[in-house]
């Protein structure tokens, strides 16, 4: 039913905690774990891994080629009617049967994601707006104001089934067909970028993206940009090709409805 796909990076202990999560998390749901190694682990690490961790199927990358491309990795090998990628940190929580229950009866919901919260169990903005030029300024300006690191959109209710135009890369959830549409993520992305570029693709093939906090995951995230140059240079050059790609003031995909009852 699902496959959970989930990048490795010298984070073995990370994926520990993970894999206990989704087993919790699928209690009567078919599933299977890939991990996707961009580690390049020597023949001998490899096999003591395959040993360790005989429920996962393992993918060890030839090179270390950021995260669209060890995702990719992982999704060409999945066997599952929904893919989910996910972050080694993240921790599932609950509602996952009932994500998966709407993905079902909305065939026109193209990729999905939970409400993310961070271990002081605040909300997190991992649902967005599309990052225009003049958005990106913007937020930027609002967290150094604020100084807070997740900068919550006061026009947005946090609590209610709604499409979105982006969810961030830490959890999304699409149906196979859509993945075989989209053909996955941009490997031209190393790091940043590619969860916003890939939901906004998935919308421009007419579906649509909702944020569903009745599931939530557990998810700090390291945000590396804000505090070190060589990220920062990494996620403005991301999102310098998305502009390029997409257009630099907005020309984005308008969401069909906004507010999901049902």
């Amino acid at each position: 039913m699902i496959s959970f796909i989930i990048i490795e990076f010298h984070s073995v202990e990370d994926i520990k905690g993970c894999i206990v999560s989704i087993k919790t998390g699928c209690e009567n749901i078919p599933y299977e774990i890939i991990v996707s190694s961009n580690s390049c682990y020597l023949p001998e690490t490899q096999n003591k891994l395959k040993h360790d961790f005989p429920e996962i199927r393992w993918s060890f990358n030839r090179k270390n080629g950021g995260f669209a491309y060890a995702m990719n990795q992982g999704l060409k090998i999945a066997f599952g009617k929904y893919m989910a990628i996910i972050n080694p940190d993240v921790r599932l929580k609950n509602g996952l049967i009932l994500m998966v229950e709407f993905m079902q009866s909305h065939p026109s919901v193209g990729a999905i994601a939970p409400l993310i919260v961070n271990k002081q169990g605040m909300t997190q903005d991992s649902a967005r707006a599309y990052v225009s030029v003049q958005r990106y300024v913007w937020r930027s300006i609002k967290r150094v104001i604020s100084h807070k690191s997740s900068v919550l959109d006061k026009n947005m209710d946090y609590t209610q089934v709604q499409t979105v135009d982006w969810v961030i890369g830490a959890f999304i959830m699409v149906q196979r067909e859509v993945y075989e549409k989209t053909k996955g993520m941009d490997e031209y992305y190393f790091m940043y970028a590619e969860d916003l570029d890939w939901c906004t693709r998935i919308r421009a093939s007419g579906y649509e993206v909702v944020y569903f906090p009745l599931a939530k995951v557990e998810y700090e995230g390291s945000r590396s940009a804000r505090h070190s140059f060589k990220y920062a240079k990494i996620f403005f050059k991301s999102h310098i090709y998305y502009w390029n790609k997409h257009g630099f003031f907005g020309g984005y995909p308008k969401r069909k409805s906004i507010i999901m009852l049902d």
